[in-house]
């Protein structure tokens, strides 16, 4: 966010930014991204209007030298002759350092960016299901895999930077080969004057003014010709370093936006396959549940024998006699539902199975039967809570606690 924090000040130009707009634009996070550049001597803060504004360095230099007299006459000053050299080499160091700061800037928020994004979707996925160790490992490998990318674009762009920077240097030892060689060429102009001066001195006193207002003439006109040369030289080599830049960011983006969607597209295809997995894994708990079903309605047939019991040395039968009807047992049940409610509504199975049992002389395998028709009927009227010593058992959990909604 804060390469865009600066892009978007860069881009505002001469006129800067204010405080409140980038707030709407970004947030107010904003304020610390702008404190960073601030601290670091990319922004500089002043007040315009009323309003606490931002612009880059190079900005508000023009800013400044536009608004305050003084600093214009300074700047004018500054790009005489005598310091042509000094000037484009702060310039060229000011270029280069802004050049590394702003990638170093944007590879490092974008690393972080896709560590965490990375970081937050194996979180995500371990949440989802304890099996993913298989998942885990090839997250560890596109990881790896994209660690080694960027780690090649680094390169790639640090050889571009040197590129540039070498290509900087050589233009400007090129300028100052020339500068040097045009001085020389004044200086020899200067001294061949001189000597024809003296000579017209000795021959012709007469014309003294006159040649030395030609040679004025001549020298200022040589000079005009070198600063022009000169400033057009410059403004060249600042459109060329400018082109560059464009480049590389653009090159930089394209980069880093197929990276990005290439993560997005191995994580949808990773989620896909768990996804996949993980129905087939509820097919089977599914599956494994209607056989404990099915193993628990036989153990308590087995349990409970043919469902007869002894008494006093006589057989006698633990279904009843009449079937009971849902309804019959919905109002029953209703009723020792309430009485047996506790302050936040839940009951457990446990207490009404043994009084109901009771009354209609029914096995405990029956009673959970009777529960489950009523709760498949009425829905809507009654609640499960998973807990309980034994119950209904739904998605391989036994539920044994019931409420009235």
């Amino acid at each position: 966010m804060i390469s865009e924090v600066y892009s978007r000040i860069e881009v505002a130009g001469i006129y800067g930014v204010r405080r409140v707009d980038l707030r709407k634009e970004f947030g107010d996070d904003v304020d610390k991204h702008v404190e960073e550049l601030v601290s670091s001597g990319l922004v500089f803060s002043d007040k315009k209007g009323g309003a606490i504004t931002y612009w880059t360095k190079d900005n508000y230099i023009r800013y400044v030298v536009e608004k305050d007299p003084k600093f214009k006459l300074i700047k004018a000053m500054i790009d005489s002759v005598s310091d042509v050299g000094r000037r484009s080499d702060d310039s060229m160091y000011n270029i280069e350092e802004r050049i590394v700061n702003k990638i170093n800037d944007m590879l490092n928020e974008k690393v972080t960016d896709l560590s965490r994004h990375v970081d937050e979707k194996i979180s995500s996925i371990k949440n989802d299901h304890s099996y993913t160790d298989h998942i885990m490992q090839e997250v560890a490998k596109m990881r790896e895999e994209y660690s080694n990318k960027i780690s090649l674009l680094n390169t790639i762009i640090d050889e571009r930077a040197q590129s540039i920077n070498n290509d900087l240097y050589l233009k400007i030892e090129s300028i100052r080969d020339e500068f040097n060689a045009l001085a020389s060429k004044i200086e020899e102009k200067i001294n061949s004057l001189l000597m024809d001066v003296e000579r017209r001195i000795v021959d012709r006193d007469g014309t003294i003014a006159k040649d030395m207002d030609e040679m004025k003439g001549l020298i200022g006109a040589s000079i005009s010709s070198i600063r022009e040369e000169i400033d057009k030289r410059l403004n060249d080599l600042n459109l060329d370093v400018e082109t560059r830049i464009s480049i590389l960011r653009d090159d930089l983006s394209s980069r880093i936006i197929r990276i990005d969607e290439s993560i997005h597209d191995e994580l949808t295809r990773i989620k896909s396959e768990m996804d996949g997995k993980i129905s087939i894994l509820s097919e089977e708990i599914k599956t494994i549940s209607r056989i404990l079903e099915e193993v628990k309605v036989v153990a308590t047939h087995n349990g409970n024998g043919n469902g007869h019991t002894k008494s006093n040395g006589k057989s006698s039968s633990t279904v009843s006699s009449e079937p009971i009807t849902l309804e019959q047992f919905r109002v029953d049940f209703d009723r020792m539902l309430a009485e047996a409610s506790s302050s936040i509504g839940w009951v457990e199975l446990v207490s009404i199975k043994e009084r109901m049992c009771k009354r209609y002389n029914i096995t405990a395998h029956e009673f959970y039967s009777l529960v489950e028709q009523l709760l498949e009927r009425f829905s809507n009227r009654y609640e499960l809570s998973s807990g309980g010593q034994e119950g209904i058992v739904i998605r391989g959990l036994v539920h044994g606690f019931v409420r009235r909604i």
